[in-house]
């Protein structure tokens, strides 16, 4: 008998929707003003950013849409439609795992690392926990923490992409001169007395008059 209600599936999907709308706002503003700024790191850093987005969107799909379907439609539905996008978040998994390497390498973000692993592992647990408790026919309420897996990882690629956008920009601005520097610099220069040189010196030095001629 199923004990989980319909309403804690609809708040689910309403949590998800929210938290996805948010996501995709920032990722547009992104791509429209942040994508000028990393002309030294984008070759690398776009096709990561790329994968990373489509994660995070599917594993934020996977509340709302199966939750919605879990309330209004029979539970095979539900089943098919799970796994559907889980194998696809698995797909989109397997691909970001060479453009995380190519960022590693190049800027040296750990957090991507760690974020991929944990990521993989709580994919794996939302392929294991339905199975494990109900097997193949299994009940709604065995999608539950499934559910919640799909909710946390996207929130958690959501709070990894945040960071790494500042770890990008301080990349960026890493081989610039600072500011700060650069005036000091130039006072400097300003305030140095100038060397005298030897024709400088000769030419300030007073001459004898000439003897008259005859």
């Amino acid at each position: 008998m199923d004990t989980v209600s319909d309403d804690f599936f609809l708040a689910l999907a309403e949590i998800s929707s929210a938290l996805t709308g948010l996501f995709l706002v920032g990722i547009v503003l992104y791509i429209q003003v942040g994508y000028d700024k990393t002309e030294r790191s984008r070759v690398v850093v776009e096709p990561y950013l790329r994968a990373a987005t489509s994660i995070t969107f599917i594993a934020y799909a996977i509340p709302v849409v199966v939750s919605l379907t879990l309330v209004s439609l029979p539970i095979g539905w539900s089943r098919w439609l799970y796994y559907g996008l889980v194998l696809g978040l698995v797909a989109v998994n397997v691909s970001t795992v060479s453009t995380v390497r190519r960022v590693q390498q190049e800027i040296r973000l750990r957090l991507l690392v760690m974020i991929e692993v944990v990521g993989t592992v709580g994919v794996v647990l939302m392929i294991i926990l339905p199975l494990a408790g109900g097997g193949t026919s299994f009940s709604r309420d065995d999608l539950v923490p499934g559910l919640l897996l799909s909710l946390g990882v996207a929130f958690l690629g959501t709070w990894v992409l945040v960071l790494t956008l500042f770890d990008i920009a301080r990349y960026e601005r890493s081989q610039l001169a600072s500011p700060a520097s650069v005036g000091v610099a130039d006072n400097t220069a300003k305030l140095r007395p100038r060397r005298s040189r030897p024709d400088d010196a000769a030419a300030r030095k007073p001459q004898a008059p000439e003897p008259p001629t005859a």
